[in-house]
């Protein structure tokens, strides 16, 4: 074996450093030669509708939660592997999809074995290439003109299970990578646009739902295969060149575009560290440690000083799953009048430590990656919003919420057919509070804006659920000036199948997951409800009088019976039987500004919606109110506000005292197990367990 078969086999750190646009190739740069401007405004609208054709096929053919409610990046990218056109819901994936594609260019189109022929399709879900966890897979497929590789096209989507140790996509107990399940470097799993039957054998006899994972697969495909259509029309009608050029041209001045925009803002250094509290099995304090600096037309990301990457635990994130993240920020909110593709990357740089919590390396385990990657993205928010005021104030906002509070599971359903999947109220998050008005109420997921938590009577109809109720829950949200939008919880009771087993992935039970920002206060901690051998069914069957929100769980008249259990929103699975309810809370967005400015209007407004309760309109909004008529005291409102601000004044005391006091404080050391050295982490080792 030669010294090149070793580093093809092994994993390929150069190829994943390669997140900006390739270098222009003579051909590209040839081809770019006399396209006129109407001719390639046109040529930007037809490939967007293309891929936004591309995506919403894939949402529909799909069989996933995530597929279905629009976790879906579907992208068309040059031949070298840049993605140049992008319709999505979810932008890190759109971005990162593009290093299992250079990965093919560099690894399979010339060799023998493999090559790249017209017809061919190729899946992966390595998360090294993919940059996040091995639930999120993709399919590409390369596009042939004449005989030369022109493009590719593909789609990437979160599949709920993917084989690992325990159901659902996310291994909370994963002590190493060969627990996650499935490693899929690229591979070629079609020729002759017909798929490998031996390939989609093997896939679907490594997870535990093989009619989702194979009807996602071929969802994909039937997307690129449509969206390869209408790209070989725009090719007959205006030929290769044109195509080939453009697609390098829409890269050029994406990036150009994204660096006048970078050099508006003002120069200097943002800094936002963000707190985790869990390592996936266990409450743990962790750091992740941002700075961005803005120089001229370039922002450098700087994640020096976080805590140690934990040799076995899931909470890892490799890198390049952290820019994908970054991505989110960028595409949606700060360049989100440009397209979303990696020429923006050109305005982008960073600089990492080796083996940190956001830049693991070796066999680490990084099934609970995306909670890393949102606390971080979290950050990103905060350093843009003081980044951005500056230039576009009405864009410096409030960050959705970012603690996930997704719920994995996996066993059969009602019919009797096996499933693992993830419950859909990830996409029902509320929105940040914004400099003009609340954030929205259950907007989506930061991550993925354009999706949807589906209809619960969709849910119910092939997954072993009985929804009890999912609406806003009150306090959900981060006060403030302009309060956070509203958050969903959702109660459900195993219906349908002698057993399942039910865990939870996120964080914020112990630490708030969304910090408010100028003022604006934090979502509130959350934490799951579990109620095993309970009577929930004959309470139904009774008709009982049953809480119909978050907020009524936990009155004094609770009716349902059984062994209860208040859990962090990161647990293990653990088996729920016929009739057992679990009640998850899915929380709102942060606050923006200071509560005592909040108008009294807007604060009546919410009691009415029920959205603020009575405790928190009189306690932290200084309010006064009829509690019977719900009629503003304005004259009490201002007296009750002008006291608070008095007794915060009282309370101040000279900065360089504050930060003696506050210097002397330290955790006890079993929450700083694997935090690192206190208070500032730095580079540090791999983390070990001790058992």
């Amino acid at each position: 074996m030669n010294a090149r078969a070793n580093f093809r086999y092994g994993r390929d750190f150069e190829v994943v450093q390669r997140l900006r646009p390739e270098p222009e190739t003579a051909r590209e740069v040839a081809a770019q030669q006399g396209i006129d401007d109407l001719e390639f405004e046109i040529f930007q609208h037809k490939a967007g509708m293309i891929a936004l054709e591309g995506k919403e096929t894939t949402m529909r053919l799909g069989a996933s939660t995530a597929m279905r409610w629009g976790d879906v990046a579907f992208g068309i990218y040059t031949a070298q592997g840049d993605l140049a056109i992008c319709a999505t819901g979810i932008y890190h994936h759109a971005v990162l999809s593009q290093i299992p594609i250079k990965y093919i260019v560099k690894h399979w189109k010339d060799d023998p074995s493999v090559g790249l022929k017209e017809g061919d399709s190729f899946f992966y879900n390595d998360p090294f290439y993919g940059g996040v966890h091995n639930a999120d897979m993709g399919l590409a497929i390369p596009v042939f003109a004449d005989g030369e590789l022109v493009c590719f096209i593909g789609a990437a989507v979160h599949t709920g299970e993917c084989g690992g140790s325990e159901p659902g996509g996310m291994v909370n107990g994963a002590r190493s990578r060969y627990d996650e399940g499935l490693l899929v470097t690229p591979i070629k799993i079609g020729e002759d646009f017909v798929l490998k039957e031996d390939i989609l054998g093997m896939l679907a006899n490594m997870t535990r739902d093989p009619r989702t994972m194979l009807l996602d697969i071929k969802a994909r495909l039937a997307a690129s295969r449509i969206a390869e259509r209408r790209v070989k029309e725009i090719i007959t009608e205006k030929g290769s060149d044109f195509f080939v050029g453009s697609l390098r041209r829409v890269l050029r001045i994406t990036g150009e575009a994204a660096r006048r925009k970078v050099s508006r803002l003002n120069d200097g250094i943002y800094r936002q560290p963000r707190f985790m509290d869990t390592t996936g099995p266990e409450d743990a304090l962790l750091k992740i440690n941002l700075a961005v600096e803005k120089r001229g037309d370039r922002i450098k990301l700087i994640l020096r000083g976080s805590s140690p990457a934990i040799s076995d635990r899931p909470i890892n994130s490799y890198f390049q799953g952290i820019i994908g993240l970054a991505m989110v920020y960028f595409c949606g909110w700060f360049f989100h009048d440009l397209p979303a593709n990696n020429g923006l990357l050109d305005a982008i740089e960073w600089e990492f430590d080796d083996n940190t919590l956001v830049s693991a390396g070796g066999d680490l385990p990084v099934s609970y990656a995306p909670a890393t990657q949102v606390a971080f993205t979290q950050g990103m928010f905060m350093c843009g919003a003081r980044m951005t005021y500056a230039i576009e104030p009405l864009r410096a906002v409030g960050c959705w919420y970012s603690g996930f509070a997704v719920t994995p599971y996996g066993g059969l359903n009602q019919w009797g057919d096996p499933v693992a999947d993830i419950t859909p109220e990830i996409n029902a998050t509320g929105g940040g509070g914004c400099p003009d008005g609340d954030g929205v109420d259950a907007a989506g997921a930061f991550f993925a804006t354009m999706s949807d938590c589906g209809d619960v009577e969709a849910t119910e109809a092939d997954r072993p659920f009985l929804y009890l109720f999912r609406n806003f829950f009150n306090n959900s949200y981060g006060h403030g000036k302009f309060r956070g939008g509203a958050g969903v919880g959702f109660g459900a009771m195993v219906h349908g199948t002698p057993g399942l087993a039910v865990g939870g992935m996120g964080f914020g039970t112990r630490f708030p997951a969304t910090p408010g920002i100028f003022g604006g206060r934090a979502a509130p901690t959350i934490f799951v409800q579990v109620v095993a051998n309970g009577n929930m069914r004959q309470l139904l069957a009774d008709g009982a009088e049953l809480p119909h929100d978050m907020g009524a769980l936990y009155g004094q008249d609770r009716v349902e019976a059984g062994e209860r259990r208040l859990q962090h929103v990161s647990f293990a699975p653990q088996p729920l039987a016929e009739g057992d309810t679990i009640y998850v809370p899915v929380s709102g967005g942060a606050g923006y500004g200071d509560v005592l400015e909040r108008d009294p209007a807007l604060v009546i407004a919410d009691l009415r919606r029920k959205l603020v309760t009575p405790w928190a309109a009189r306690n932290v909004y200084r309010v006064a109110y009829d509690a019977d008529t719900l009629r503003l005291d304005a004259e009490a409102t201002r007296a009750l506000r002008t006291d608070a601000r008095h007794v915060r004044k009282a309370r101040a005391k000279p900065y360089a005292d504050f930060v003696r006091e506050w210097s002397a404080k330290c955790p006890p050391a079993a929450v700083l197990r694997w935090y690192g050295r206190w208070p500032d982490p730095g580079a540090g080792s791999v983390a070990a367990a001790t058992a």
